[in-house]
């Protein structure tokens, strides 16, 4: 082969390398089409259960750390010493 030709191949191949990788790019980030509105209606709803559960488990989260918070606040401290007997 002549170098034209090697040069020819490389860039076929380079050009099909970086045609392969932005295809299989394709989808994770959106949908390849354009959804319906009862399709879209049916994600924003999806989305909206999901941000309410993520809420109602950072409350619950919340709501055991400030429970955990106020136990170990009413314990006496154990390094306390008690006052001597005369």
């Amino acid at each position: 082969m002549s170098a034209p030709s090697i040069k020819r191949l490389v860039a076929i191949i380079v050009t099909l390398l970086i045609g392969s990788v932005g295809l299989t790019a394709c989808g994770y980030k959106a949908p390849l089409y354009l959804p319906t509105a009862e399709q879209k209606q049916k994600l924003q709803e999806r989305e909206e259960r999901i941000k309410a559960r993520k809420a109602k488990a950072a409350a619950e989260k919340k709501a055991s750390q400030q429970a955990a918070n106020d136990a170990s606040a009413r314990q006496p401290a154990s390094g306390t010493s008690s006052p001597a007997a005369p």
